[in-house]
C-alpha cells in the first residue's frame, strides 16, 4: 500500500529525525524527502536540540539510546525552550529498538503519540508518520512556521550567535 504524504494533501512538513544510527538516519531521511517532506537530521540529542533551537519542525522522530543525552530527556529540553520561547509546539514520535515499561510511561508523560520499534516496516512507518503529520500541519501552516522561524532567528540573534549557526536551509 503507498501511502501519500500530507505534503500532496496539503503543505509540506517539516521533520527532525535525532538517532545516533547514520545508516538509519539516512534512510529515513529519504524515504520522507520522497514522500515530499523537509527533513533535517541529528545524529545525538545535543545536535536535536540545537537544530529544534534553530527552526521549526512539526514533527521530531527520536531515538531513546544515544550517547550523551537520551532521546526522552531531548524530548524534554526541546518542550521547554519551545514554551518558552514561544516557538510553537511540535510533535514526537519515539523510534527505537529498548522497549521498557518506564520509556513507555515517560514517552506518554512528555506527549509522545507514537512509539515505533526497531525494526520497523517502512510502511506502517509512513502510515504513522502521515497520521502524526496532517494535525501538525493543520495547528501549524507553512505561514506560520515562517514566522515561528522568524521569531527563532532573532531571538538566536539577541543570545549572541548571529542566529546563523546551526540554521537549517529553506
Amino acid at each position: 500500500m503507498t501511502c501519500l504524504s500530507s505534503a500532496v494533501d496539503t503543505e509540506k512538513a517539516d521533520l527532525l529525525v535525532i538517532d545516533d544510527d547514520p545508516l538509519l538516519t539516512r534512510t529515513l531521511k529519504r524515504v520522507l524527502e520522497r514522500e515530499g517532506y523537509f527533513v533535517d537530521v541529528a545524529r545525538d540529542g545535543y545536535e536535536g536540540i540545537k537544530k529544534a533551537k534553530s527552526g521549526f519542525f512539526h514533527l521530531v522522530l527520536c531515538d531513546i539510546r544515544m550517547p550523551g543525552l537520551d532521546g526522552l530527556m531531548t524530548i524534554q529540553h526541546i518542550q521547554e525552550f519551545q514554551e518558552k520561547a514561544g516557538a510553537g509546539k511540535s510533535g514526537f514520535i519515539v523510534i527505537t529498538a529498548y522497549d521498557s515499561p518506564e520509556s513507555r510511561s515517560r514517552a506518554c508523560q512528555l506527549g509522545v503519540t507514537d512509539f515505533l520499534l526497531k525494526p520497523f516496516d517502512l510502511d506502517k512507518f509512513r502510515q504513522v508518520i502521515d497520521h502524526n503529520v496532517k494535525p501538525l500541519v493543520r495547528e501549524t501552516p507553512i505561514q506560520e512556521v515562517q514566522k515561528l522561524n522568524q521569531k527563532l532567528e532573532r531571538l538566536l540573534a539577541v543570545l549572541g550567535n548571529g542566529g546563523q549557526e546551526g540554521k537549517r536551509e529553506e
